[in-house]
């Protein structure tokens, strides 16, 4: 990852004010995964900074990403090129911790604009069904 994105991180859990104040990077990560995925779109990495060790993250937290990759690629042989299932959700969360970020750094109450956010989002995916 980027120098940029890794400071995007690094302020989202170490400022007191953050919403993401004190939560795991890995944790960020798949929450930006997410968001990344309905608001931002996939961002193409740059640099070769890593953010946490892959083996640390839950069986629930790889499953999601492999959702994720099976989604967007909309073929489960995707699973079988682990580097591409990786890459498809690093590049969403590099898009949903940029948009997440410039969130925190805008004037307002943070917390309460991407709850609304999510919500909305929810409320979309629900009607849409």
């Amino acid at each position: 990852m980027s120098e940029d994105t890794r400071e995007y991180y690094d302020t989202l859990v170490e400022e007191e004010d953050s919403p993401f104040y004190d939560v795991q990077r890995k944790d960020l990560f798949m929450f930006a995964v997410g968001y990344g995925r309905k608001r931002a779109g996939r961002v193409p990495n740059s640099g070769r900074h890593a953010l946490f060790n892959q083996s640390s993250l839950t069986e629930q937290q790889e499953w999601i990403i492999k959702s994720v990759a099976v989604y967007e690629e909309r073929d489960p042989q995707v699973l079988r090129d682990e580097k591409l299932v990786y890459k498809i959700a690093r590049e969403y969360a590099n898009g949903g911790v940029e948009e997440l970020h410039s969130q925190y750094v805008k004037p307002g109450d943070t917390l309460s604009e991407i709850t609304t956010d999510i919500i909305q989002m929810g409320q979309g995916s629900i009607s849409s069904e």
